[in-house]
């Protein structure tokens, strides 16, 4: 199966997306790149469905990929990083609407790292919490309200930007003390491709540094 062929499978229900997932993950033959693309575009038509049918008005209301599924970056062990985001209105529907979301993936055993905020509580955990604003600055749109998820957006780049020159004192501490517990991957024999200095973790970093326009990540070789 394809990417292109996700749209015309009924993956509605848990069973239907596991067993899309399973023949893509098994039967495509160009894993990488193209693989991790394919899994985030039938990802997000499973999400997609799920917060449609779970929801009448999707005003007010938006289902926010973050982190790595937010690049569309999604290897078959990633966790989903999804934010629920919502203007205030009414909490029981938003905890009705999470929970419709949250427990086919748990019932599927994939790892999931979730929160339901509001964009206010999302900046302050952002301001607070430096890995919080790392995945924020990768948000991409999934379903309902898209002008909450363009305003939020918006904000959280505004606010890297202004607070950059502290940021990103902070993020070289963060690389630097991960480093030093990982080693550096091209010296190792078995090194973490995620965590080592050199790997996906330090990609992140540069766009991040990217994103501050203080300074642009090196393009030579970086792919």
């Amino acid at each position: 199966m394809t990417s292109t062929d996700t749209h015309d499978t009924d993956i509605a229900g848990p069973g239907g997306y596991a067993a899309a997932r399973l023949r893509l993950l098994t039967e495509d033959a160009r894993p990488g790149p193209h693989r991790r693309t394919a899994l985030a575009d039938l990802t997000d038509t499973w999400l997609t469905g799920l917060f449609t049918a779970g929801t009448e008005h999707t005003r007010g209301v938006s289902l926010v990929a973050v982190g790595g599924y937010g690049r569309g970056e999604l290897s078959p062990r990633s966790d989903l990083d999804l934010l629920l985001l919502h203007d205030g209105g009414d909490p029981d529907a938003v905890a009705a609407l999470a929970d419709r979301l949250w427990y086919p993936v748990w019932d599927l055993g994939l790892a999931l790292d979730h929160s339901v905020r509001t964009p206010a509580e999302a900046r302050r955990t952002a301001a607070d919490d430096l890995k919080v604003q790392l995945g924020l600055l990768d948000a991409r749109h999934l379903a309902g309200d898209l002008g909450l998820t363009t305003a939020l957006r918006t904000t959280v780049l505004a606010d890297w930007r202004n607070q950059a020159p502290r940021r990103l004192t902070a993020l070289k501490d963060l690389c630097d003390e991960r480093a030093e517990r990982q080693g550096e991957l091209r010296y190792l024999l078995e090194p973490d491709l995620k965590e080592a200095r050199g790997g996906l973790r330090d990609a992140t970093a540069l766009r991040a540094v990217a994103a501050s326009w203080l300074a642009d990540a090196p393009r030579e070789g970086l792919a």
